[in-house]
């Protein structure tokens, strides 16, 4: 039988050496990508290209943490972690972070440091992110404090004036100012999200949540308040009910419930409405689809990106606004004309 192998093969020994030779250069292929697999970061961090990278690298270049993007708010994804801390020094950068975990739950410490711009971001308990940046040559600071829920709050200042806007997405906070955004944030979130940026990601959405418009389909303010309502009712079976078509609405439920004052709600209310929100947070990453559902019912939203929008596409979202029982977009100055006006007055 194994005189027979060279003529299956093909041609004696010369085809034999060819055979040798090309398993050699496939295991020694397999040798080197089981080695930069399992290669230590700070290993990575040596690598000749690197030193010309002058911008946030660790979340590309390691896997101790990675990040999602849920409900338009930036979160870590919890099984995807490892504890530790590394850093980099070169001339003019530093950049430096710090994992932590509790009961499997990570938290994060991230510092970068260029000539231009210092910025820090850490992350509580998976959810709870705080973003910090100045630019070193004018003195400009934006912090960003983003809860695990309720409103993302942002605070600019520079010279003499500040800015001050809350949000129930980031995609909002971004458009109010999206200059001011992405110099501070915008290199940094988009290498957190594994190269999209928020602009991408806007732009996808506002064509999912006008087709979301113009399909329909989701309950009026109205109809979410009566159910609001009903879980104050004097009947566990009441409460239940409402409860549970809370849930069954899905997210478009959450710009109404977001906009309820405390004060109006009883104590069961207020829990089974938390409650509400913590089982509508899916673990999955956000699509256009997905984000359009969840802000088809915020006017907000609707309002910040109505410049963007054509004639057609005005008309099938005030047309959606009024059945949904909001007032039509207005036709003011747009967020960004606002951000420059404001800084203008305080200039003057």
């Amino acid at each position: 039988m194994k005189s027979m192998e060279p003529e299956r093969f093909g041609e004696g020994e010369g085809s034999g050496m060819r055979w040798s030779l090309l398993l050699a250069v496939i295991g020694l292929s397999i040798t080197d990508v089981e080695s930069f697999a399992q290669r230590q970061p700070a290993d990575e961090s040596l690598a000749p290209t690197r030193a010309r990278v002058c911008g946030p690298t660790f979340f590309s270049s390691t896997e101790m943490v990675r990040f999602q993007f849920i409900q338009g708010r930036l979160c870590l994804n919890c099984p995807q972690h490892r504890k530790g801390t590394e850093c980099r020094d070169e001339p003019g950068l530093h950049e430096s972070i710090t994992v932590t975990s509790e009961q499997g739950i990570p938290s994060l410490h991230y510092v970068l440091q260029t000539t231009e711009q210092q910025l820090t971001l850490n992350v509580q308990h998976a959810g709870t992110v705080r973003l910090e940046s100045r630019i070193l040559k004018t003195g400009q600071r934006v912090i960003l404090e983003q809860p695990a829920f309720g409103t993302i709050r942002w605070s600019q200042s520079g010279g003499d004036w500040t800015d001050q806007r809350e949000a129930l997405t980031l995609l909002h906070l971004r458009q109010y100012d999206p200059a001011g955004f992405d110099l501070h944030f915008g290199a940094l979130i988009a290498c957190l999200l594994r190269g999209k940026s928020l602009n991408t990601i806007m732009e996808e959405t506002n064509i999912a949540i006008v087709d979301q418009a113009r399909r329909g389909g989701t309950p009026s303010v109205a109809e979410i308040k009566v159910m609001v309502d009903l879980l104050a009712a004097p009947t566990v079976i009441q409460r239940s009910r409402a409860y549970r078509q809370l849930l069954r609405w899905g997210t478009p439920v959450i710009p109404v419930l977001q906009g309820l004052s405390r004060d109006v709600l009883d104590a069961e209310q207020q829990a089974r409405i938390c409650d509400v929100r913590v089982r509508l947070r899916t673990y999955l990453d956000d699509t256009p689809a997905s984000l359009a559902k969840l802000l088809v019912n915020d006017k907000t939203y609707w309002e910040v990106i109505a410049h963007r929008l054509n004639k057609e596409q005005v008309r099938l979202a005030n047309q959606h606004l009024l059945k949904f029982g909001a007032e039509p977009l207005s036709t003011g100055t747009g967020p960004e004309q606002q951000v420059a006006a404001r800084r203008g007055s305080a200039l003057r």
